[in-house]
């Protein structure tokens, strides 16, 4: 998980992995309707938390990945409030059950998916002390 390619790989499947799981419990729930809801919210969490572990590579070297996961999470959370918007907007069937509580989730596993991803390098042993 060293290499960019690698971190963006672990986000994903990490991502398509919980959305897999939380499926199933979606299906559960509210069926079909809310496996779509899960849908939209795993693509609308996945793309963010791309540009970030992506963005971030250019950053890690200067000791800002603490930085690099604030700006993520403020990213998201722009990201994320408008494609709720857009979302709410073109399915507007899709409620409570069938969306926001699978965004609200999804919103929590990759944000913590992504820092685990941003921050791996630094406790693996890759932190500016070592490079200096």
């Amino acid at each position: 998980m060293k290499t960019l390619g690698g971190r963006l790989l672990t986000l994903t499947a990490g991502m398509l992995a919980a959305g897999v799981l939380l499926g199933v419990v979606a299906f559960g729930v509210s069926g079909y309707p809310g496996v779509e809801g899960l849908v939209y919210s795993i693509v609308l969490c996945l793309i963010p938390g791309l540009l970030t572990v992506y963005s971030g590579e250019f950053l890690k070297h200067r000791g800002l990945a603490a930085y690099i996961v604030l700006a993520g999470g403020g990213f998201r959370m722009l990201f994320v409030l408008l494609g709720m918007f857009a979302v709410s907007a073109l399915r507007p069937d899709l409620g409570f059950r069938q969306f926001t509580v699978w965004l609200i989730i999804s919103y929590l596993v990759a944000l913590a998916l992504e820092t685990a991803v941003i921050l791996a390098p630094a406790a693996s042993g890759d932190s500016v002390q070592d490079q200096g």
